[in-house]
């Protein structure tokens, strides 16, 4: 069932790309004016998470979907000095996923995020970074994860292509850690990185 909810909120996403795509292309000055202090926006994306990594071959292999709603806000004006030009954006998500691979079920729960959009005059692709943390209710590989309950430790690069004054299409490469804190007993976590695709709304 959990894995059928992941095929449709892809197929979701998708259906608004499409949707962002087919919307009239607006002149680029206008498209700085998403990036100023106060503005709204609100994002859907999913992906698809792939671990373990690195030091921890050992560990069991768990793969693992992951999609989220988030609402985001502009915090400050763009900088316009130099290229690092940008503003920060600041967002709270909800999240969920499902095992696909490997011993698991489910994770759901919310997520706070810090971004760095790197915005430039005339650029129609935004470069930008963030941070995240947040906490979960999970049913993952017990000698991973021991319990019901995870914090979530999040890195993400990616860029948005803006389609008009209103939309943009997004791809990030996003790398999570999800653990107990010791909370419980088994306490090795998860360590996962993957590719994550969405469309955001401005306004």
């Amino acid at each position: 069932m959990n894995r059928k909810l992941g095929w449709w909120f892809s197929v979701l996403i998708a259906s608004a790309c499409a949707r962002a795509l087919g919307q009239e292309t607006l002149h680029d000055n206008s498209l700085g004016d998403l990036f100023v202090r106060g503005k709204y926006e609100l994002n859907l994306s999913s992906g698809v998470m792939f671990s373990p990594i690195g030091a921890d071959h050992a560990r069991p292999t768990l793969n693992y979907t992951l999609s989220g709603l988030e609402l985001g806000w502009m915090l400050t004006d763009v900088n316009r000095s130099g290229w690092l030009a940008g503003n920060v954006e600041l967002a709270g998500e909800v999240i969920g996923g499902a095992a696909f691979y490997g011993p698991g079920n489910y994770l759901a729960g919310g997520t706070a995020w810090a971004r760095y959009n790197f915005v430039q005059p005339g650029w129609r692709v935004i470069p930008y970074i963030q941070g995240g943390a947040g906490l979960e209710a999970i049913d993952m590989d017990s000698e991973l994860i021991g319990g019901h309950f995870a914090f979530n430790l999040n890195i993400g690069a990616g860029a948005r292509y803006l389609v008009d004054n209103n939309w943009s299409i997004n791809v990030e490469c996003l790398y999570q850690h999800l653990s107990n804190a010791t909370i419980h007993q088994h306490d090795v976590g998860i360590n996962a990185v993957g590719p994550m695709l969405s469309v955001s709304y401005f306004f």
